[in-house]
């Protein structure tokens, strides 16, 4: 029995996402952390939330399917992103003195993957010293 407030909608969404993030997970080999930021990332997971819209009786399949159309349709090549997100990290370890591990936790806690995807466009054509200053900065920023 529901509880008095709580509609069907918002009661099946935590099992609905549970499987879409299965799917993820199967699909794109990712663990389980970096398969709930993919989601919860997309304009997908927002059109999930809305009422009108009742994407949560689509299958999880289906959900996943217009997941990653969204996420091609950003243009950008997954390679070509995930070779850049690895020389990023690689050159703000060498910049910081971190250990790789240390350096993996800066970016996910400060949000830096989602600026370089972001900012993809403009950065991948810049030097290395001018993309570390500016991740630098971002991450700094995100600290105050």
């Amino acid at each position: 029995m529901l509880q008095q407030g709580t509609s069907i909608e918002t009661a099946i969404m935590p099992f609905k996402l549970q499987q879409v993030i299965e799917v993820i997970m199967e699909k794109k080999q990712f663990g389980a952390e970096d398969a709930m930021h993919y989601l919860y990332t997309s304009n997908c997971y927002q059109l999930l939330l809305r009422e009108e819209t009742k994407l949560w009786y689509m299958s999880a399949l289906w959900i996943f399917d217009l997941l990653e159309e969204e996420k091609n349709a950003r243009g950008i090549d997954n390679r070509k992103l995930l070779l850049f997100f690895t020389f990023c990290l690689e050159k703000y370890k060498t910049f910081s003195n971190l250990s790789a591990e240390e350096a993996l936790l800066v970016f996910r806690k400060n949000g830096v993957f989602d600026y370089l995807r972001d900012g993809f466009e403009a950065l991948h054509t810049q030097g290395e010293g001018y993309i570390v200053h500016e991740i630098d900065l971002f991450i700094k920023a995100r600290m105050t």
